[in-house]
């Protein structure tokens, strides 16, 4: 992988809620991968605009160039900050992997995939479009399931249950793992490792 976007919408009113999962991973993503992330005195000092789209960082893993990207163009368009940077470094969609949150999969579950279609996912959706692929490799975090009379909205747009809050880091540390396993090895390890019948929720 080259490029991991992890989706969410930004402001301070989001900063909290299920839907922004993926800008929770981005930034423990940041502090693991970057090793200078926030020192003033480094070269890396952290996250840095992307022409008024979002927010990336650039690094290194394993000799390459990996960069990270946390668009700012909210959720449904997350697609426009992933094209600008995709066309401007040359990135093929398929060294381009997508972090976000899923609500059909349980709180604590993860879920790795080469592609297909967008799940019922906007910001997946605006990703395969503007990209102009579904072959789009994505880890998906379980953030459900959603009680069966509440909106979707205000279910993605919620803050996490005092009980999920306890799991979250212990979650987002394994969601890590399953990242760092994609950057370096592709999405078929860590279908293979993270996929399987085995794989439990946080707990």
């Amino acid at each position: 992988m080259t490029l991991v976007v992890f989706l969410g919408n930004p402001g301070r009113e989001y900063e909290s809620t299920r839907h922004n999962i993926g800008f929770m991973l981005g930034d423990l993503a940041a502090q693991k991968l970057a090793p200078n992330f926030g020192s003033s005195t480094e070269k890396v000092w952290g996250w840095r605009d992307w022409r008024g789209l979002g927010l990336y960082l650039e690094t290194q893993r394993n000799g390459q160039k990996l960069y990270l990207l946390k668009p700012a163009t909210y959720m449904n368009a997350s697609g426009e900050a992933a094209r600008s940077l995709v066309e401007f470094y040359k990135i093929p969609p398929e060294a381009t992997l997508a972090v976000y949150d899923d609500m059909a999969l349980p709180f604590g579950c993860l879920r790795v995939r080469a592609g297909g279609s967008f799940g019922g996912h906007r910001g997946i959706s605006s990703i395969i479009a503007s990209l102009g692929t579904q072959g789009v490799p994505r880890l998906r975090l379980g953030i459900g399931p959603k009680p069966e009379r509440m909106d979707a909205v205000n279910f993605v747009l919620g803050k996490f249950s005092k009980e999920e809050a306890v799991l979250l880091p212990g979650f987002l540390d394994r969601a890590f793992e399953a990242l760092e396993l994609v950057v370096d090895s592709g999405p078929e390890s860590a279908m293979n490792r993270y996929n399987n019948a085995g794989d439990k929720s946080v707990s």
